[in-house]
């Protein structure tokens, strides 16, 4: 017996499917799991832990539960290992360009350079002996949009098993982890409309993540502007990608890992990524598509555009 639910969470839509249920449950008692973890982290509701937490930032620890205090470690984590490439602390700068693309208009340098000085993963203050979470200055915000879903991937895939799931498949949108089977997931092409694939994933026990830029921008003084910013910088970030799929184990560390090698590029994110034991998929902006080794019999270019180069998979 098949089961599908489909339902939004964390900005996005989340399928799950289960090809070996015996009933609805094990589907509902997921999809409630994604819509608490959507509850206790969006940085859009007033009354979420994360919301907490920033209105607490500079005054007050807050208490929370096992999988914010979980999340926000890793975080930390991530954030260290990427030099800050990755970092949850985001907050005031996703805002700032946030606002700036709904108003067409670019933000001051001096507004750019006011939020980037709240930006520091190591702000993140976690008492593990009381389970509270605080962030060291007023003003500074968090923003899980980076790792919220893998970590939920990894929770999901835990869960399915001790429920006696043998057999699923995950779509996080932009997260997709296959459980007990080897199934195809199509890679999205960033030069086409949603939805249209550039090639096919060979997906077995692992998770696939995907980082792009081709889904939120806006053209601001005759330039082209994405969300997804560089917190070392302030501004998007300029490494000459479109796009970033990792494929590995940990969903959170791919989560994390995919939106630092974004920003990073891939000379500079491949020896990171093949240290935690992970294939990469870049996609220039020139429309050249480089993979790491692992991944040569895994993935294959199935639709070119006139955008991308001679269709040609080079190894990076």
């Amino acid at each position: 017996m098949t089961i599908e639910k489909a339902f939004p969470a964390m900005g996005t839509v989340h399928i799950i499917t289960i090809f070996d249920a015996e009933g609805p449950g094990a589907a509902n008692d997921a999809r409630a799991y994604l819509l608490r973890l959507n509850q206790a982290w969006s940085c859009f509701q007033a009354d979420s832990l994360i919301s907490r937490i920033n209105r607490a930032a500079g005054v007050a620890p807050v208490a929370v539960d096992e999988d914010t205090f979980a999340v926000l470690q890793q975080a930390r984590r991530y954030g260290g290992l990427t030099d800050g490439a990755f970092d949850v602390t985001v907050g005031p700068l996703a805002q700032l360009w946030r606002e700036a693309m709904e108003r067409r208009q670019l933000p001051a340098d001096g507004d750019v350079w006011q939020a980037l000085q709240l930006v520091d993963w190591r702000s993140i203050l976690l008492d593990e002996k009381g389970q509270t979470a605080m962030l060291h200055r007023p003003g500074q915000r968090i923003d899980l949009g980076g790792i919220a879903k893998g970590y939920a991937a990894d929770g999901l895939r835990k869960f399915l098993r001790q429920h006696g799931v043998r057999r699923a498949l995950l779509d996080l949108g932009g997260t997709v982890l296959s459980l007990g089977g080897r199934l195809p997931v199509g890679i999205r092409d960033p030069f086409r409309p949603a939805g249209a694939p550039m090639g096919t994933l060979m997906l077995e026990d692992r998770l696939a993540v995907t980082s792009g830029v081709y889904e939120r921008f806006a053209w601001l003084g005759g330039h082209r502007y994405h969300h997804i910013v560089d917190p070392r910088t302030g501004y998007p970030s300029k490494s000459g990608l479109m796009s970033v799929t990792l494929v590995g184990e940990n969903g959170a560390a791919l989560d994390a890992l995919a939106t630092a090698a974004l920003i990073l590029g891939p000379e500079r994110s491949v020896p990171l990524l093949t240290e935690q034991g992970m294939d990469a998929i870049f996609v220039t902006d020139q429309g050249q598509v480089l993979i790491t080794r692992g991944l040569k019999n895994e993935f294959r270019l199935t639709n070119k555009t006139n955008t991308m180069s001679d269709g040609q998979v080079s190894v990076a």
